[in-house]
Order: C-alpha cells, then sequence, then structure tokens
C-alpha cells in the first residue's frame, strides 16, 4: 500500500509541473510587436468598431485576417519591468480649432478582459528636421480608460478593444497651411500592479484604404515608437519595427472656428 501511495504521489506531482508548464508556456512572450513571437494561431473578426460620438478622425479598422495585422507594444508594466509608447499622427484642417473631449485606440490585449490600473495620454508635437526627431508636448494627462470589445481576435489569442479616455483642456489649432497641422497623439496603458501579467499593443491597419477611416487621412509612415527596453530610445519610426503604416487610432472633439 505505502508504495502504491508514494507512486500516486509521484504521478500527482508530475502532472502538476506539466500542468503548470503549459500554463506558463501559453503566456506570450513580452515583445515589442506581436509578430515577433511567432503565432500561428488564426485571426477572426465579426464586424466594425463603433467609433465614439464626435469622432472628427479615426485611422481606420484593423483587421486580423490580411497577413500584414501586428500590434505595437502600448504598455508601461510594473509587473514586467517594460514600457513603451506608440504615437501616431492626425490633421487638424486649416482655420479651425479642435476642443477634444476625448482619445481612443484598438489595442490587443492578452489575456482578457485586460487588467488596467490606468493610462496615460498625451498629444505632441514632432520636429522631424532633426536626427532622432523631437518630440513636445503640447496636451497630457492620465485618466481610467475604457474599454470596448471590438469583437476581433488575432493570431486565435488576442482580443481587440476600442481603449477610450477622457481628455479636457486641450485646443488644438489648424494653422493657416493648406494641409492643415499634424499632431501624433498616444494612450499608453498601466498595468502590472498586484504581479499580474498583461500584454497590450496597438492594432495597426494593414488594408488600403483603410475601413471606415473618418476625417482627413492618417499620414502613412508617419507613426512614432518609444521604448527604452526594446532598443527604442529616441523616436524611432514606427515603420521600422514592422508593418506599421497607419494605426487604429481616433480623437473625439468638438469644431470651432479660429
Amino acid at each position: 500500500m505505502a508504495n502504491k501511495l508514494v507512486c500516486s504521489t509521484a504521478v500527482l506531482v508530475v502532472l502538476a509541473f506539466l500542468f503548470t508548464g503549459l500554463a506558463v508556456a501559453q503566456n506570450p512572450a513580452p515583445t515589442e510587436t506581436i509578430h515577433q513571437q511567432g503565432l500561428t494561431g488564426t485571426g477572426s473578426s465579426h464586424g466594425r468598431s463603433s467609433t465614439p460620438p464626435s469622432t472628427l478622425f479615426y485611422g481606420g479598422d484593423g483587421n486580423p485576417l490580411n497577413p500584414e495585422a501586428d500590434g505595437l507594444w502600448v504598455n508601461d508594466s510594473s509587473y514586467l519591468g517594460l514600457s513603451g509608447s506608440t504615437y501616431s499622427p492626425f490633421i487638424v484642417p486649416k482655420t479651425v480649432k479642435w476642443n477634444l473631449s476625448g482619445l481612443f485606440t484598438n489595442v490587443e490585449y492578452y489575456p482578457a478582459p485586460p487588467a488596467l490600473d490606468g493610462a496615460h495620454w498625451a498629444i505632441v508635437s514632432v520636429d522631424k528636421s532633426t536626427t532622432p526627431p523631437l518630440a513636445t508636448t503640447i496636451c497630457s494627462g492620465v485618466a481610467a480608460p475604457a474599454v470596448t470589445a471590438t469583437g476581433r481576435v488575432y493570431f486565435g489569442l488576442y482580443e481587440e478593444f476600442t481603449t477610450a479616455v477622457p481628455v479636457a483642456g486641450c485646443t488644438l489649432s489648424g494653422g493657416a497651411n493648406k494641409g492643415g497641422t499634424e499632431y501624433w497623439e498616444s494612450i499608453t496603458l498601466e498595468t502590472g500592479a498586484g504581479n499580474i501579467f498583461q500584454l497590450a499593443y496597438e492594432s495597426n491597419v494593414p488594408d488600403v484604404p483603410p475601413p471606415f477611416s473618418i476625417g482627413t487621412p492618417e499620414p502613412t509612415d508617419d507613426s512614432y515608437f518609444y521604448g527604452p527596453q526594446f532598443g527604442a530610445p529616441v523616436f524611432v519610426n514606427a515603420n521600422t519595427q514592422g508593418p506599421f503604416h497607419v494605426f487604429s487610432a481616433g480623437v473625439v472633439a468638438t469644431t470651432a472656428n479660429k
């Protein structure tokens, strides 16, 4: 009987080890881009994103079924010790002002629904005449993000949620230039409190033209990434990191004449 008990205990220990190892193995690595994880799962899509009312700009929906579907890190994780931000551009048309009330991005999360501690957002201008490009913060803040499922799943693993933050006290001018004025928006999620594993990646928009985009088209190949732990201690063009030509981000605002 004693021998049988020892054997049974040993089997249970081995099984527990195997299942624990399997659970750990199922957590994808915290890489800069999702494609770097080498996932082979297929994507699925169940409709379009629901853009907030008064959206004046939206880069368009992502497409999990496109071979170039990907995501770029937008996570300040205290648990993983990794932080990175994506800055995507938009145009405010000339001769008008935008009074911002919110920003949103479509983010691919694992696990989902996400465990978020907060978010910090920013609107910047970028001086592209310097090397590296220099960013100047125009508006910024911290907020509690609200998430809404888009119905899209990437690589059979990452669920996408529209992630929105409120904005107050930020007015942007379109200037007098024919093409308006270009700005860049960023929402970086804060995660990891309580030693919780959470990955978050901003979705790219691989389809041309971008589906369901709103407003002046997002400037192509003009987004930036900043992430010192990923080898980007300065602003680098996002398209040098993968197929990040356009991002799925938006601006909520009201328009006023200058």
